[in-house]
C-alpha cells in the first residue's frame, strides 16, 4: 500500500487578519504607547533636538555572538555614509554611530569635519562570571577609547573610569544581555541600579513587553531601593554614578542594517537651544544634556516584525557576501562541538545558495526595497507569472520606504506574512507536480515498510547533492536532492530564509523569558498571562483522538480554562477556545486511513502565538504539528508537553513487517522526539512504565499519567439496567482496521454462536477491514459510522462490548460503555485493565479463545449480568473531567 496518497488542491489565499488579541497584548500597547504620548510634551519642541543613541555601521564586524565568529560574519555590511543619510532623512538632528568596541565611524567622520557625538557599544564583563552586557559609553577620545577597551573585561573598573573622566554611559536593552548558557536572577539587576544612571527603555528591536518592563523596573528605582541594593552589593553608588537617584530614560533603534536607524531615538532638551546653537556644536549641546538626564525617549514600536526585518535583510547579505570561513579556521576556533556542527551547516547551506543566481536575485531585491530602492527593469521583466505577486510586494515595500516612510513599519507587518505566504505556495505546488511525477519506487509509492527500510543517510554527504550513486545500501537519499532542488530551490529557500528571520526574531525577544517572567512577577506589574495553546492534526476526523479533543474543547468551554485548542482545516469554522487556521496545502497518508494533513502558515501561527498570549504548548499529534511545537518551543522559550494518544511502536509492530533493527529506528525517532518536551502525558500504567525503561529514558518526573472521561451524552441521565436480551447482542465500536484486532472477533463469533446460536454481532464503525469482515461473517450487522449522541442508546440495548485492541492507549469506548451500564470484554492489555476491575465491571482476557470463553459464560448468568451493569456505572463515575482537567492543568504547571 502506498504511503502517500495524492496531493490536495488548495487554492492560495491572502493572510486575514483574524488573529485573536488577548487582554494582555492589547494591555501592554497601550501602556507603552501612552507613556511614549505623554514624554512627547515633557520638553518644548522648539528646545529639542533628535538622536538615535544606538546604531551601527560596517565597523561593527566583529559580533558578541559565537556563530558571527565561527562563520567569519561582521554584524552589517552597511556603509558609514548610508546609514548617516538614513538617520537624516528619519528626522535625527545629531549623529552617533556606536559601534561595538570602536569609534572608527565615528572619527572618520570627524576628520571630514562632521559635527558627531562621538561613541561606542562596549562589550562589558563581570569578573568571575560568564555574563556580559553592552555599555553605550560617548564623550570620550581616542586615548580613552584605548583604555577603556582595555577595562571593559571588568564592568566595575569600566563604569569608574567613566565617572572618573566625566563620560556618559547608558545601559541599553538592561533586560537582555549575555550569559553563555549560565541562568541569571534578578540580583544582576541590583547591580545595575547602583553602576548606571541612564537606562535606555525604548529599544527599537525588542518587542512591548520587554520595553514596558524595563520601563516599570527604571520606575520603581527609588532612593530607599538604591541605597538597599548598594548595601547588599557592598557597592558605593557614587564611585560609579555623579548623582545615583537621579535616573533618566533614553530610547535607540539599536539599528545594524539602516533600515529603521533614525525611527527610535531620544529627544534631548537644550534651554535656549537657538542661542546656544549660535556658539556650542549641536553634539556638544547634546552630549552635556544627556549627561545632566534632561532626555526622553521617542519614536514606534514593533513586535517581531521589525526584528523579522532585521534578520531578513542580514541573511540576504549574508547570502551575497558570505566567503567560506574554512573548515580547519571553524574546528580549531573556540566554542562547542555542536555549535561548530551547526556552523557548518550553515556555511555548507549558503555555500549551496550563493550557485542559485535566481534566489540571490530575490535577495538582493528584497535588500534593496528595505532602502528604498525599487526592482530594476530588467529584473521586473524577466520574472514569470506565478513570482509575480512576490515582486508585486517587494515593489510595495520600496515604495513605501521611499515616498511614505511614516508607513513602513505597518507595510511590512503585512508585506513579510504575504511575501511568505506567496513563495510558500509555490514551494508546495512545485512540489507536488514533482511528486505527481515520481516513477514507482519512488517516495510517491512507498509503503511505510519501505520507507523505514530507506530512511537512512549515507556517510558521504557528496551523495546527497550528486546523481553519483551512493555506496551504501538502497536509501532515501537516492531520490537525488540535487535535482530536487533545482527545480524548488528558489521558493523552497526564499521562504526558508523568510521563516528562518521570522524564527530568530522570536528566539531573541523572548530567550530570556523565565527572566522577564521573574521581574514582572516581583514587580506585581506587566505579568505575563498563563495560558496555553493545545496542538492537533486531527480534531474534526472520525478517530479517537478527534473525539477525545472535541470532548476536551466543550470542558474547557464550560469552565473557561486557560487553553485553547488550534488546528488546521479548510472549512472547519472557529469557536470559543478553538482556534482554525487555513491551510497553504495538504495530503494523505493511507496507512492512516486516508486521513488528510493539513500543513498550516508557520508564520500565522507565530503571530497567533504571540498576540493571543500564549506561554506554554500541548501537542496531541506527532506528524505536522509535533514539529511545529518544538518550534514554537524554540522560538519563544516556552515549555511544551505532549499528549500520547497512540502507541506507535505497537502500531508498526501489528500493521508492517519490519525486522527488529528496522523497527528500532522507529523507537529511536521517538525517544529523540519525546525527549524534547518537557512533560510527557501517557494514559496507562505499563506506557507509563515503557517510557520510563531504558528503551526510552525519559526522566520519570516528565512522565505524567493522565485520563479520558465519558463526554456528558453519555452520563447526562442513570441508564436502565436491563437484564440479558433474549437475542445476545455483542457490539464492537471504533475503526475497522487490522490493529484494532477486529479480525479475532471472527473466531470469537463463530465460538460463540456455537454455544449461542442465537448471539448477534454489530460493528459500529467503519475502516479498511470491513470488506474482509463482511465477507467472513456474514451474519453480522454493520451499522457504519454511528454518531456520538446515538451511541448511549446503542450501548444500552447491548449485552456486551468487545474490544480485541492491544492498540488502544485508554479506550474511550471501554468508558463510554461503562458509563451506560454495559460490561467490557476486553483484552488484558494498556489501557482496558486501568479502567476494568475484572470480573466486576468487565473481564480481562489474554487471548481471542478466552474471549469467546467468557462470553459464553457470561452470556449464562443473568443474575451476574444484572450485577455487572450495576458495577460498570459505578466504575464510570470515578472517571471525572473536572478532576482530570485540574490534574493535567496542574502536571503542565499552569495556574487555575
Amino acid at each position: 500500500m502506498p504511503l502517500f496518497d495524492a496531493p490536495l488542491t488548495l487554492k492560495p489565499k491572502k493572510p486575514k487578519p483574524m488573529i485573536k488579541t488577548s487582554d494582555f497584548f492589547r494591555q501592554i500597547r497601550q501602556e507603552y504607547d501612552g507613556f511614549l504620548r505623554s514624554q512627547q510634551q515633557r520638553f518644548p519642541s522648539e528646545e529639542t533636538l533628535k538622536i538615535d543613541l544606538h546604531c551601527h555601521d560596517y565597523n561593527s564586524d566583529v559580533p558578541d555572538e559565537l556563530w558571527g565568529r565561527l562563520l567569519n560574519l561582521p554584524e552589517t555590511w552597511l556603509p558609514t555614509e548610508q546609514l548617516a543619510q538614513t538617520l537624516s532623512r528619519n528626522g535625527a538632528d545629531v549623529i552617533t554611530v556606536t559601534n561595538h568596541n570602536n569609534a572608527r565611524s565615528c572619527w572618520a567622520l570627524k576628520d571630514k569635519g562632521e559635527d558627531i557625538l562621538v561613541g561606542t557599544e562596549f562589550t562589558c564583563h563581570f569578573p568571575d562570571s560568564t555574563l556580559s552586557i553592552h555599555v553605550l559609553t560617548y564623550g570620550f577620545t581616542p586615548t580613552q577609547e584605548q583604555q577603556l577597551n582595555t577595562l571593559r573585561h571588568d564592568i566595575f573598573d569600566f563604569v569608574r573610569f567613566t565617572r572618573l573622566h566625566n563620560l556618559v554611559t547608558v545601559l541599553p536593552h538592561p533586560l537582555f544581555f549575555y550569559t553563555h548558557d549560565q541562568k541569571p536572577d534578578l540580583s544582576i539587576l541590583e547591580k545595575f541600579a547602583v553602576l548606571f544612571q541612564r537606562f535606555e527603555v525604548l529599544n527599537g528591536q525588542r518587542g512591548y513587553w520587554q520595553n514596558l518592563l524595563t520601563l516599570r523596573w527604571v520606575e520603581s528605582l527609588t532612593p530607599e531601593r538604591i541605597d538597599y541594593y548598594a548595601k547588599k552589593h557592598q557597592l558605593d553608588p557614587f564611585e560609579f554614578c555623579e548623582n545615583p537617584y537621579q535616573k533618566s530614560m533614553t530610547g535607540g533603534s539599536d539599528d545594524h542594517n539602516g533600515i529603521f536607524a533614525g525611527r527610535t531615538g531620544t529627544l534631548v532638551h537644550i534651554p535656549d537651544l537657538a542661542n546656544r546653537l549660535k556658539h556650542t556644536s549641536r553634539a556638544t549641546l547634546v552630549l552635556d544634556a544627556i549627561r545632566e538626564g534632561r532626555t526622553t525617549p521617542y519614536g514606534e514600536l514593533g513586535e517581531e516584525e521589525k526584528l523579522t526585518v532585521t534578520f531578513l535583510d542580514y541573511f540576504s547579505q549574508v547570502a551575497i557576501h558570505m566567503q567560506d570561513p574554512g573548515l580547519l579556521r571553524m574546528m580549531l576556533h573556540k566554542g562547542s562541538l555542536q555549535d561548530k556542527l551547526m556552523c557548518l551547516g550553515v556555511s555548507n547551506a549558503m555555500q549551496e545558495l550563493k550557485r542559485h543566481k535566481y534566489t540571490l536575485t530575490f535577495l538582493k531585491t528584497f535588500h534593496e526595497s528595505l532602502s528604498g530602492t525599487k526592482p530594476a527593469l530588467l529584473t521586473s521583466l524577466g520574472v514569470s507569472k506565478e513570482f509575480k505577486p512576490a515582486l508585486k510586494v517587494i515593489k510595495q515595500i520600496a515604495k513605501t520606504q521611499r515616498k511614505h516612510p511614516e508607513r513602513f513599519l505597518e507595510t511590512i507587518r503585512e508585506a513579510i506574512p504575504e511575501l511568505y505566504q506567496v513563495v510558500t505556495h509555490i514551494f508546495f505546488d512545485r512540489l507536488n507536480q514533482h511528486l505527481e511525477k515520481m516513477d514507482k519506487g519512488h517516495l510517491a509509492e512507498l509503503t511505510t515498510d519501505e520507507l523505514v527500510r530507506r530512511f537512512e543517510i549515507p556517510t558521504q554527504f557528496r551523495a546527497l547533492f550528486s546523481a553519483e550513486k551512493s555506496v551504501a545500501p538502497k536509501d532515501i537519499t537516492q531520490l537525488n536532492l540535487s535535482k530536487m532542488l533545482d527545480e524548488l530551490t528558489f521558493p523552497a529557500l526564499a521562504s526558508g530564509v523568510v521563516m528562518g528571520a521570522a524564527f530568530t526574531a522570536s528566539q531573541v525577544i523572548y530567550n530570556n523569558r523565565e527572566f522577564l517572567n521573574e521581574l514582572a512577577d516581583t514587580l506585581g506589574k506587566a505579568q505575563h498571562p498563563q495560558k496555553a495553546l493545545w496542538l492537533t492534526d486531527t480534531f474534526a476526523d472520525h478517530n479517537g483522538v478527534s473525539s477525545v479533543l472535541q470532548s476536551t474543547l466543550i470542558e474547557i468551554q464550560n469552565h473557561d480554562y486557560p487553553i485553547d485548542i488550534l488546528t488546521c482545516h479548510p472549512d472547519l469554522a472557529p469557536q470559543d477556545h478553538l482556534v482554525v487556521v487555513r491551510p497553504v496545502s495538504s495530503f494523505k497518508v493511507q496507512s492512516l486511513g486516508q486521513q488528510a494533513f493539513y500543513i498550516p502558515d508557520i508564520l500565522e501561527l507565530q503571530r497567533i502565538f504571540e498576540q493571543g498570549g500564549y506561554d506554554r504548548i500541548i501537542c496531541s499529534t506527532e506528524l505536522l504539528m509535533g514539529a511545529i511545537a518544538l518550534y514554537l518551543k524554540k522560538a519563544f522559550s516556552v515549555p511544551a508537553y505532549f499528549f500520547m494518544h497512540t502507541d506507535w511502536m505497537e502500531f508498526i509492530q501489528r500493521t508492517t513487517q519490519l525486522n527488529h533493527h528496522e523497527s528500532d529506528r522507529i523507537r529511536r525517532l521517538l525517544r529523540a522526539f519525546y525527549a524534547q518536551f518537557e512533560g510527557i502525558f501517557t494514559l496507562n500504567k505499563e506506557h507509563q512504565a515503557w517510557l520510563t525503561s531504558p528503551e526510552m529514558d525519559l526522566p520519570e518526573s516528565n512522565v505524567k499519567l493522565t485520563q479520558h472521561w465519558a463526554d456528558n451524552v453519555f452520563t447526562e441521565q442513570k441508564p436502565d439496567l436491563l437484564t440479558l436480551n433474549r437475542h445476545p447482542i455483542l457490539l464492537y465500536v471504533g475503526r475497522l482496521s487490522e490493529e484494532k484486532g477486529v479480525y479475532d472477533l471472527i473466531d470469537v463469533y463463530q465460538t460463540v454462536k456455537r454455544n449461542n446460536p442465537q448471539a448477534e454481532l454489530w460493528f459500529a464503525g467503519t475502516g479498511p477491514a470491513e470488506v474482509q469482515l463482511k465477507a467472513q461473517l456474514p451474519d453480522a450487522q454493520f451499522l457504519g459510522w454511528v454518531d456520538k449522541k446515538d451511541l448511549p442508546a446503542l450501548y444500552q440495548k447491548t449485552d456486551l462490548l468487545l474490544l480485541p485492541s492491544r492498540f488502544d492507549t485508554f479506550g474511550c469506548v471501554v468508558l463510554e460503555a461503562l458509563s451506560c451500564g454495559l460490561p467490557v470484554v476486553a483484552y488484558n492489555c494498556k489501557g482496558p485493565k486501568d479502567i476494568i476491575e475484572h470480573n466486576v465491571s468487565g473481564y480481562l482476557v489474554d487471548n481471542s479463545e478466552a474471549m469467546a470463553s467468557t462470553i459464553n459464560q457470561h452470556l449464562q448468568n443473568t443474575d451476574k449480568h444484572q450485577s455487572m451493569r450495576q458495577a460498570a456505572y459505578g466504575q464510570s463515575q470515578t472517571y471525572s473531567s473536572e478532576r482530570i482537567m485540574h490534574t493535567l492543568m496542574a502536571d503542565m504547571k499552569l495556574t487555575i
